[in-house]
């Protein structure tokens, strides 16, 4: 039998697609309309490519400066997003102030470890979020699929090292431009996996921001990793924006008594303003004495801001049957660090490298204890002695990381509610804004801790 007309294979399939894909292949023909007036949605024309934007920039050994950049197409799960604030992380201050050659300089890369921003485009592939969201970019990925994300420890998601990271856009040199948790600059390039998008509202962009890396790790440290419960005594080294972040979060655990030490007195009084019970200022105990041979070790010390502490968190009563026999706090909480810069017109600590501070902490923990560290920028020749029968045979704990377990696309928005709710108060930690034009003093001021934090507003 003849048909009276000829239906194509590929036309049968064609049509049938669009059937089954309803509006939404009405939407994506509509914006393949769009693209010829350069209108479409990144999701299908990709027409990000060749956007301007300024960006605060590391590359060869100058110090980082403000330079326009050319945004790079979207690609696969990127997101772009115009940036709100973001906080200079004291770690930064390396690679901003100090030219620090141990500082890779062959790609130029987008400085900053985070930030909060409204998303404008998104690639073919994303799913969590839309055009419009307000996102945290997080410090740390959290692909749900790596062996470290697997196994609940997302703070560790190894997704940066999946693969090589593309580059998100170009200088006018032609050299291409990295950022995957660059938020120093007016827009934001980066992996689905780094961005949780946040709703709820009354909390400004500058407080969101405090969580990337500084906040996010202070509050995890004490309400993921360390198991900070009802009645328990806390002892937190370090009073910057993680230790005083620590102070919320051992508070809203339910802690009894909460120790801060910290050498710069305006920072002891706002731990006693978010929750410290008591402060201590560490250079009025700066006596560390070797004792020689103890029980066979040579590495014991009679320390006498330990001393001190185990002072302060000494149980009421010495009856062993009824309860008794803790020989330290619960808790040790260590978010101090070496520094980069000496503080100005500020104290500095006894130990400027802050490897003697890890090993206070070990002392001070009880012999069931728990202890928590995130520091970094110790001498790379530093090490930490511990007494080898506790070391093999106790019963410490020990949790590292700088990411303090917080996994940041379960707890980010946990933690804007509580800030929401008034039981975290992050506005206390931003000490003060900067536009884009002025990151540099921005980090300088965060660096010498004239003021608790400081935040960028790269779009005003």
């Amino acid at each position: 039998m003849t048909s009276s007309s000829t239906i194509s294979r590929r036309r049968v399939l064609k049509g049938a697609g669009i059937a089954a894909l309803g509006s939404g292949a009405t939407a994506l023909l509509s914006s393949s309309k769009l693209a010829a007036q350069g209108g479409a949605p990144a999701i299908a024309t990709n027409n990000q490519a060749g956007r301007k934007f300024k960006a605060f920039v590391k590359f060869s050994k100058d110090l980082p400066t403000v330079v326009e950049v050319t945004a790079r197409g979207l690609t696969g799960n990127q997101v772009l997003l115009r940036v709100e604030a973001a906080q200079t992380c004291y770690s930064s201050t390396d690679q901003v102030l100090l030219n620090d050659e141990r500082i890779p300089t062959t790609n130029a890369s987008i400085v900053g470890h985070g930030g909060v921003g409204v998303v404008e485009a998104v690639g073919p592939q994303v799913m969590s979020t839309r055009v419009g969201d307000r996102v945290i970019l997080n410090l740390h990925g959290a692909c749900g699929r790596c062996f470290n994300c697997l196994n609940m420890r997302s703070d560790k998601c190894r997704s940066g090292q999946a693969g090589p990271q593309q580059p998100i856009a170009t200088m006018a040199s032609g050299a291409p431009v990295f950022g995957r948790t660059g938020a120093m600059s007016e827009l934001a390039i980066t992996g689905e996996e780094m961005i949780t998008p946040l709703f709820y509202q009354g909390v400004s962009p500058a407080e969101i921001a405090m969580l990337t890396c500084v906040g996010g790790c202070g509050l995890g440290m004490t309400m993921t990793n360390c198991p900070v419960d009802v009645a328990s005594d806390v002892v937190i080294f370090g009073g910057g924006p993680i230790g005083l972040a620590s102070v919320m979060g051992a508070k809203l655990k339910g802690a009894s008594k909460i120790i801060l030490v910290e050498p710069i007195q305006y920072r002891r009084e706002l731990g006693m303003k978010l929750g410290a019970t008591h402060v201590v200022d560490p250079n009025q105990f700066t006596t560390r004495t070797p004792i020689p041979n103890a029980g066979g070790n040579s590495d014991h010390f009679k320390d006498a801001l330990v001393d001190h502490l185990r002072e302060l968190t000494k149980e009421n009563h010495d009856r062993v049957w009824s309860g008794a026999g803790r020989n330290g706090p619960h808790h040790v909480i260590e978010a101090v660090g070496g520094d980069r810069l000496k503080p100005r017109n500020q104290p500095q600590g006894p130990d400027p490298t802050g490897v003697t501070v890890l090993n206070q902490c070990w002392e001070l923990g009880s012999s069931i204890g728990s202890i928590v560290t995130c520091s970094v920028g110790h001498p790379n020749d530093a090490f930490v002695k511990l007494p080898a029968a506790q070391w093999a045979d106790g019963a410490k704990h020990h949790w590292p990381g700088t990411g303090g377990g917080t996994n940041d696309r379960r707890d980010s928005g946990r933690y804007v509610r509580l800030m929401e709710t008034g039981q975290i108060n992050m506005k206390a930690l931003v000490g003060k804004t900067y536009p884009l034009s002025q990151t540099r003093e921005a980090y300088e001021v965060c660096a010498h801790r004239e003021v608790i934090s400081t935040v960028v507003l790269p779009n005003g």
